[in-house]
């Protein structure tokens, strides 16, 4: 089967070269590569027709966020299996070939790779996602020593960093993920998507890549901040039903409004613009349901973990988030 590997690039002049030429020397080379340029003004697409001439390049005006480029990516790629890899990465030996071993496995519509720190292989930086029963998700194993996450296993959502996906999976032919989110959260909802339209979602600890963490945005930024905010809700009231959800409101904003005095009393501003903007928007803007055979009520009971804040009054909020999922599957 043939692969398409599809990269979003936004001023990324430097990090992109060192992820094209650790793929065009990788020991299986992808089909097709796909570069999607979001209206960088940095010379990175003067990089890629100069430097890279038998890469595919989509040179954008404007930027379309990790959605759009990685959309407009699936229209210009040809492959059976598409590989999303963000261009603050570097591929190790037999990480193409491991991708597509597991893809061997007809049940399965995605693989992530075990992205690991840029600076010491040893240590991981996402094995996947993970969920908790507020909604809130984050990556698998970050910080830790990789060997603790040496053996396969399945996952709620994959990295939307480094993930080989099966094109005939996707719900939608026609994309990827939800344009709406612009950045931040999508993996999560194409992960939902995925297992509720009974597709498995897997880690596989032996497709290696090195990863350079919030290279874009930046960590702690308002736009990254804000759109893990907002999108948290969005993909959520996309999920479950609206009976549910109603239910959930009133714990989530008793949760909100503590995390918002929190961050007041740290000082921290730019935090505190990000709840507040994040969750009128994440509760407010239109959403088209998702409905598939699975109810994400099963997904939530299967995968989601509890928080680990030693708070009383967090933990309530947890338990009772959980028990509302919980009788609502």
């Amino acid at each position: 089967m043939t692969v398409s590997v599809i990269i979003p690039n936004f001023n990324g002049k430097a990090i992109l070269r060192n992820c094209l030429v650790s793929l065009l020397e990788h020991d299986r080379k992808p089909d097709q590569i796909v570069v999607v340029d979001n209206g960088s003004s940095d010379g990175s697409t003067k990089v890629i027709k100069e430097e890279f001439p038998q890469v595919t390049l989509i040179s954008l005006e404007n930027n379309t966020g990790f959605t759009g480029a990685n959309n407009l990516g699936l229209q210009a790629s040809t492959g059976d299996n598409l590989v999303l890899l963000n261009n603050d990465c570097i591929v190790e030996p037999n990480w193409l070939y491991n991708l597509e071993k597991r893809m061997e496995d007809p049940s399965i519509a995605a693989v992530t790779s075990s992205m690991r720190n840029i600076s010491d292989v040893n240590l991981m930086d996402s094995a996947g996602g993970k969920i908790d029963w507020m909604g809130f998700s984050r990556d698998i194993g970050k910080g830790e020593p990789a060997s603790s996450y040496s053996e396969s296993m399945d996952i709620p959502f994959p990295s939307g960093g480094a993930v080989m996906i099966r094109r005939s999976a996707l719900p939608d032919p026609s994309k990827l993920f939800w344009n709406r989110l612009f950045a931040y959260q999508e993996d999560l909802d194409l992960g939902l998507e995925l297992i509720r339209t009974g597709w498995k979602v897997v880690y596989e600890p032996t497709a290696i890549v090195r990863h350079m963490h919030s290279a874009t945005a930046g960590n702690g930024s308002f736009f990254k901040e804000y759109h893990c905010i907002r999108n948290r809700f969005l993909v959520m009231r996309k999920h479950f039903d609206n009976e549910t959800f109603q239910k959930l409101i009133p714990v989530i904003r008793k949760w909100q409004s503590l995390w918002i005095l929190s961050s007041v009393v740290r000082g921290r501003i730019t935090l505190t613009r990000s709840i507040l903007k994040g969750t009128r928007d994440g509760l407010n803007i239109p959403v088209r349901s998702f409905t598939a055979q699975l109810s994400v009520n099963k997904v939530f009971t299967r995968f989601a973990e509890q928080n680990q804040s030693s708070g009383f009054v967090k933990q309530k909020l947890y338990k009772k988030a959980e028990a509302i999922i919980r009788c609502g599957g």
